[in-house]
């Protein structure tokens, strides 16, 4: 499922240069929305995974992927952010718990 962005999305490239204050600020405030939106954590990680790209391809070649036929769909594109969504500059993943620890036991 593609989400096109908000109109008042963060720009980031538009902001040159970022210092690593205004980084940490954005990446505080994005914390704080995906705390308020229910999420159980944030992370945000670089797009630099070429060391990886050999690893993912033999999980791949070896179907560990199981029926996530979206981890193959792009090939290299998974450890290729930038060439998946042009100007990727990070990724960020969220959690959300399907069982919260305040309901009840099946």
């Amino acid at each position: 499922m593609r989400h096109h962005r908000p109109s008042n999305a963060l720009k980031l490239k538009t902001l040159n240069p970022i210092s690593k204050q205004r980084l940490q600020e954005i990446s505080i405030q994005i914390k704080h929305w995906a705390t308020e939106l229910g999420f159980a954590d944030l992370a945000i990680a670089h797009i630099q995974l070429s060391e990886h790209e050999a690893h993912l391809n033999e999980w791949l070649s070896k179907n560990f992927h199981g029926e996530m036929g979206y981890m193959a769909k792009h090939g290299t594109k998974r450890s290729r952010p930038d060439e998946l969504e042009p100007g990727t500059l990070s990724v960020i993943s969220v959690r959300i718990d399907y069982f919260p620890p305040q309901a009840e036991s099946i």
